[in-house]
């Protein structure tokens, strides 16, 4: 870790919690508890959930191609950010739930393709939340943990991208977002190309 940065581990997660908790705390005094108040609290967890999601998300990526001290933090603490990312997001969730009940939620046709979709979403977040300990990833073992991992971060990732991109049809406003979720598949995909260059010249190096 550079010496400049001072927060990491289980403190960045705790500093993200009580961002979020005065964020929200912020949101109720002003708007109060009912519909207008959850409206609130479900942005606020949304746009902490992106940033914090894509802070773990692109970590690999931006160590790579900015190689410098603020990235190699980003990488040693990538797995703090992603339980981060899960406590925010949960919260959210439960903000969803909580609005949809008080105003109906829609239609019952709706409401069943809402809540399976959500199910698969959750389930794979609560997943990743629940291996992101040494002990509990060892009882998975590497080989699936890294598979459940991998598909449930591109889920969340394309279940932002379509929640954004749809948002910025109607208000430029999304549209910085939707842009940098963009950005950062982006530079995933450079960096496997970087990977894959690398493993064919490594082997045509060593080729008699």
């Amino acid at each position: 870790m550079g010496k400049n940065w001072k927060v990491d581990r289980w403190g960045l997660v705790g500093l993200s919690m009580l961002v979020i908790g005065a964020s929200l705390f912020y949101v109720a005094v002003r708007h109060g508890w009912g519909d207008e108040g959850l409206r609130g609290a479900i942005r606020v967890t949304a746009r902490s959930s992106l940033f914090l999601f894509l802070f773990a998300f692109s970590a690999s990526s931006l160590k790579t191609f900015l190689p410098s001290d603020g990235t190699r933090w980003l990488l040693a603490n990538r797995r703090f950010f992603g339980i981060a990312f899960a406590l925010s997001h949960l919260i959210h969730g439960a903000a969803i739930i909580t609005l949809a009940t008080l105003t109906g939620g829609g239609s019952l046709t709706a409401r069943v393709v809402g809540l399976g979709s959500a199910g698969v979403l959750y389930g794979f977040i609560l997943f990743m939340l629940a291996t992101s300990f040494d002990r509990t990833a060892a009882w998975v073992g590497p080989r699936w943990w890294k598979i459940v991992h991998t598909l449930g971060s591109y889920l969340v990732y394309l279940t932002f991208l379509a929640t954004y991109a749809r948002k910025a049809t109607d208000s430029p406003a999304f549209l910085p977002h939707t842009l940098l979720l963009l950005a950062v598949l982006g530079l995933r995909i450079a960096r496997r190309a970087r990977g894959r260059r690398g493993d064919v010249m490594g082997a045509k190096s060593a080729s008699p």
